[in-house]
């Protein structure tokens, strides 16, 4: 079973601290991303040219995780406060950040917008 608190701590630690690097350590090589900027891409690299270029252009943090698992804890949905701001000022909005793990490294990363 994933340590699911774990895994929830250091993702969202990692986003609001914009610790690429930590957040490398934790995604598989070949991480399929989706939800952040057009279409799915994969790879450590393509998660971190993405996440640049979201933060670029809001300057979001997330609070307040509600966590939901499976019994095995290889899926993940976090739902999250994002409080930010973009070209169109200051917001706060759900998003939902699903997470699938396997062998305790996160092999799929995928934001929603909650509303």
């Amino acid at each position: 079973m994933a340590d699911t608190e774990s895994i929830n701590h250091a993702v969202i630690e990692a986003l609001n601290a914009r610790d690429f690097a930590a957040l490398a350590a934790r995604v598989n090589k070949d991480v399929v991303i989706s939800g952040i900027g057009e279409g799915m891409d994969n790879g450590r690299d393509a998660l971190r040219e993405r996440l640049a270029r979201h933060f670029a252009a809001h300057d979001e943090s997330y609070a307040d995780a509600l966590v939901m698992s499976d019994a095995l804890g290889h899926n993940i949905a976090i739902r999250l406060t994002a409080r930010g701001t973009s070209s169109g000022g200051s917001y706060s909005k759900e998003k939902i950040l699903l997470l699938e793990v396997e062998d305790g490294s996160i092999t799929r990363i995928a934001f929603f917008d909650g509303s």
